[in-house]
């Protein structure tokens, strides 16, 4: 079946057209997930009629792509200047810490609902699983870049890369929407251990970006109780 065609806005009105419904089904989307909402509440909310909707967008995925795609910019946008605001230090765990925290304070303004339905299209829409993808892998590149400055780098960039990120997103996940609602954590443990896992998969590296064989025991880890007795 051949879809319709969708207007392209020009004039400043239909541009204005356009970004009501966009604002409106990314709160509308944000506040009730995916799935319960329908193209009329959408209008509703953003005061124009079902069929105006249907002027600019095909359908309600057409429109969540697009919500989707504001979503990433404004996350990485804010990520930058969080980055920017984060104090200058040598000590490589912390900054992987205060990177992890922010991904994690980034990553719960998502309502469990919204994120139950993403979820779901995940797994069943390829469009949308190849897009969170690509926002995930976005994501923990800023990490991956973060160590890079410091002067280290993975000792198996592509698996190691691969494992950092899957951790990084199932730990967002976990911290934001727990999959037992009862299961209390200690946000600030599971930020430590987990900037101590993805540390402990890297080696200093020299100024011409080549692996130092020799290193591997600078590798910044988090002092033991014995060590700190030691040096106490």
């Amino acid at each position: 079946m051949q879809r319709s065609r969708v207007r392209i806005p020009v004039q400043k009105r239909s541009i204005e057209k356009k970004r009501r419904i966009i604002d409106a089904a990314y709160r509308t989307f944000g506040a009730s997930g995916y799935f319960a909402v329908t193209i009329p509440q959408i209008a509703q909310r953003a005061h124009l009629s079902t069929g105006t909707v249907y002027a600019y967008f095909h359908d309600k995925r057409d429109i969540l792509l697009v919500c989707m795609q504001q979503f990433r910019e404004e996350t990485l946008r804010n990520f930058s200047e969080s980055l920017g605001q984060l104090d200058t230090t040598e000590d490589l765990r912390q900054t992987v810490r205060d990177v992890l925290a922010i991904l994690m304070n980034a990553h719960a303004k998502a309502t469990r609902k919204y994120h139950n339905d993403m979820m779901s299209l995940k797994y069943s829409d390829p469009g949308i699983d190849e897009f969170m993808n690509a926002t995930a892998a976005t994501l923990a590149h800023v990490v991956i870049e973060k160590i890079g400055q410091h002067g280290y780098a993975f000792n198996h960039p592509t698996e190691q890369s691969l494992l950092a990120e899957l951790l990084i997103n199932a730990v967002q996940n976990e911290l934001s929407w727990p999959q037992s609602p009862d299961t209390d954590y200690d946000r600030d443990i599971v930020i430590d251990d987990t900037a101590d896992i993805i540390i402990a998969m890297v080696k200093r590296v020299d100024a011409g970006g080549e692996n130092n064989e020799d290193s591997a025991a600078e590798t910044p880890t988090k002092p033991t109780a014995s060590t700190a007795e030691q040096s106490s």
